[in-house]
């Protein structure tokens, strides 16, 4: 009978053995009908590391990640020029601050000058 990693195999013929517990003595090959001495390991303890298992997540991932303010901006640009400087683009965000009937809320957000105001749609 052969131990190979968490697989016993009948020494005869080779076909893989069911897994007995350690209280029994031997193993009889369902194949070739040969009884085995019952080797199996009473525990196995298996080690892996996070290596073993490739991720594109884990490499892309950095210990140190930067955001820039463009990357943290979060409202929309919208062509409407700036009623305080005429910047020729805003930022915008649509809120829903009444009921489900009535319109939403827009708030407007100059980029350059940083005057905000908004409408009621």
């Amino acid at each position: 009978m052969s131990l190979v990693g968490a697989l016993l195999f009948c020494n005869d013929c080779g076909g893989l053995l069911e897994r007995c517990p350690a209280s029994q003595a031997n193993i009889d090959c369902d194949v070739c009908g040969k009884r085995n001495q019952n080797k199996w390991p009473t525990s196995i303890t298996t080690e892996s590391a996070s290596t073993a298992f490739p991720s594109r997540l884990r490499d892309a991932r950095s210990e140190i990640q930067v955001l820039s303010a463009e990357d943290r901006e979060t409202w929309a640009m919208t062509t409407t020029a700036c009623p305080q400087c005429a910047n020729p683009e805003m930022r915008f965000r649509d809120v829903q601050l009444r009921g489900a009937d009535e319109g939403s809320t827009i708030f407007y957000r100059c980029p350059a000058c940083d005057y905000k105001f908004n409408t009621n749609n």
